[in-house]
């Protein structure tokens, strides 16, 4: 019962302290101004995802190294690897060196405070569906590139959603509130949004940030959303021609949501960055299109990290370990 709480604690400690660190190294990238880096929108939001989940991969792929010898000792898929090394702490359920008091102390604090900020997870998401369903409940399907859910309400909303089922819910009452370019320029924007799967982005940033200080994970968040609502503001621009059109959507919409909460993981229309965005359409600055890879490159990127690391299991544990004996 001791080592398997020592083992639990002492790979939290690691997970935590990996992410951190992490956290650390690619936090002042996010930091730069975007004219620095004379990227794309969609290439930006691309490299904000990459990095703002990279604490994650690390984190879980040097716990799977790390605990990988010990597992596969206890379930007869490995030798006993703890005979060789007498002289500094065991990472294992097997022979564990017992509970140290400061790696005891920091697994706690981050198993606690993973738990309970996943708990707070689970139940935003939760809540958002029981929103999401109580609208469409109530809507009427219209057609469109992805289905649109017509609701009743003040005309304000204006949300892509919908992780699998994809979908954008729309005011019904917003056609009196639009004229019909801007409406089209508001539609498109969501429409961009789903075709990128920003609401599964969405999710995913949240999981990351379960491995990143809290106000580094805002900052990771709130940097690929606002390079993704420019990336959506190009693609905009180009269904309706004229980014002036796209510009006064935005503002007007802006107006009707001051006072609405966002249903879902991806920002209404209109309510991130609105003047940065404004000025960067009415300038003629909105980029032409690019696609988003960034799922595609962040799955590669993970798949690569978690092989490696377990490829080089053998020098990640004793690494491990080694650490865990100096800091202990």
């Amino acid at each position: 019962m001791i080592s398997a709480l020592a083992f639990l604690l002492e790979c939290a400690a690691v997970a935590a302290t990996m992410g951190v660190l992490t956290s650390l190294l690619v936090g002042p990238v996010f930091l730069l101004p975007p004219s620095v880096l004379r990227l794309r929108p969609a290439l930006r939001a691309d490299g904000a995802f990459l990095l703002a989940t990279l604490p994650m991969g690390v984190s879980l792929a040097v716990v799977a190294a790390a605990a990988a010898p010990s597992l596969g000792a206890l379930v007869g898929l490995g030798h006993d690897h703890c005979q060789s090394h007498g002289h500094h702490l065991h990472l294992c359920l097997l022979h564990s060196s017992g509970l140290r008091p400061v790696l005891a102390v920091v697994g706690a604090l981050a198993l606690a405070t993973f738990l309970f900020r996943s708990g707070g997870l689970v139940l935003r998401i939760l809540r958002t569906r029981g929103r999401l369903a109580a609208l469409e409940a109530l809507g009427a399907l219209l057609p469109g590139a992805f289905p649109i859910v017509a609701v009743p309400g003040a005309p304000r909303l204006c949300h892509a959603a919908g992780v699998f089922r994809r979908r954008i819910l729309l005011s019904a009452s917003l056609k009196g509130a639009l004229a019909s370019g801007e409406l089209r320029a508001a539609l498109a924007h969501e429409e961009a949004h789903l075709r990128r799967r920003d609401p599964l982005a969405a999710l995913l940033l949240s999981l990351a940030g379960l491995f990143v200080p809290p106000p580094l994970a805002r900052v990771f968040a709130s940097a690929y959303q606002t390079a993704a609502e420019e990336a959506c503001d190009a693609e905009a621009v180009l269904a309706v021609g004229d980014g002036t059109v796209v510009a006064e959507a935005l503002v007007k919409m802006a107006t009707l949501q001051r006072r609405a909460s966002t249903a879902t993981g991806v920002p209404a229309f209109g309510r991130l960055a609105l003047e940065q965005r404004v000025r960067l359409l009415l300038n003629g600055q909105a980029r032409r299109v690019v696609p988003s890879h960034a799922l595609l490159l962040t799955t590669s990127v993970g798949t690569g990290m978690l092989a490696f690391a377990l490829v080089h299991t053998a020098f990640l544990h004793h690494a491990v370990e080694t650490a865990l004996h100096f800091l202990s």
